[in-house]
């Protein structure tokens, strides 16, 4: 997928590597910071609809060729047994891969919680450059 009246707004020594890499960190913070707040509860039928819109949302952004969205069921707590009785999703419970595509680079990109950094981490997890 090509940009040309895009990349004028870009210096010529940024890399299409590079360029795929800025592409996607502005698709992970997107997502987290979307995220982070969005009050649910335990029930599936919650968090599944939450799941699919901020998916279908960001698939929308330039560049993103998939998107996969799991929210860890097992850290959510709130039944609605009460009215008050929800949770709210935090970096503790995102788990997201997306897949972006730029010019000929193709890059894997997760953001998961990392236990030993008590961290919601974005990192690349693979970049491949395609013919």
């Amino acid at each position: 997928m090509s940009d040309k009246k895009n990349k004028i707004y870009f210096s010529p020594n940024v890399s299409e590597r590079e360029r795929a890499c800025f592409e996607t960190g502005i698709k992970l913070g997107a997502l987290y910071h979307i995220l982070c707040g969005i009050p649910l509860s335990s029930d599936e039928s919650v968090i599944k609809p939450i799941e699919q819109g901020i998916e279908a949302a960001i698939s929308c952004q330039p560049y993103v060729k998939s998107i996969k969205i799991n929210l860890d069921r097992t850290k959510i707590v709130g039944d609605k047994s009460t009215q008050f009785d929800y949770d709210e999703i935090t970096g503790k419970i995102i788990r997201a891969e997306i897949v972006l595509e730029y010019e000929s680079i193709e890059i894997l990109a997760k953001i998961d919680w990392v236990e030993s950094l008590q961290y919601p981490l974005m990192f690349i997890e693979k970049i491949q450059e395609n013919d």
